[in-house]
């Protein structure tokens, strides 16, 4: 059987013991991720200030991951963002 236990606390502690309670559990849910956002082939071209032919290339040599839907090409922000910071790299500035 469960045991019962009767507490007498002031208003003031109870509200303390339930922010806490719930602050506590806020952070323990792990927040949703953020979606990801698909960017188009002239989006990325214009990033990388390139044109859509040296992109294509790209593409094909498997140096910017690409995805397919249909007939159409998007990629991953994400993606992008770590192959132009690997591109970034091999600049001499």
């Amino acid at each position: 059987m469960s045991e019962q236990l009767i507490v007498t606390l002031k208003v003031g502690e109870l509200k303390n013991i339930i922010d806490e309670s719930v602050t506590n559990a806020l952070t323990k849910v792990s927040k949703k991720p953020e979606e990801e956002i698909l960017l188009k082939r002239i989006d990325v071209a214009r990033l990388f200030g390139v044109s859509l032919v040296t992109l294509n290339q790209w593409m094909r040599d498997g140096r910017i991951p690409c995805h397919r839907i249909n007939t159409r090409v998007f990629f991953k922000r994400t993606e992008v963002m770590e192959a132009l910071s690997s591109v970034k790299k091999y600049c001499k500035r």
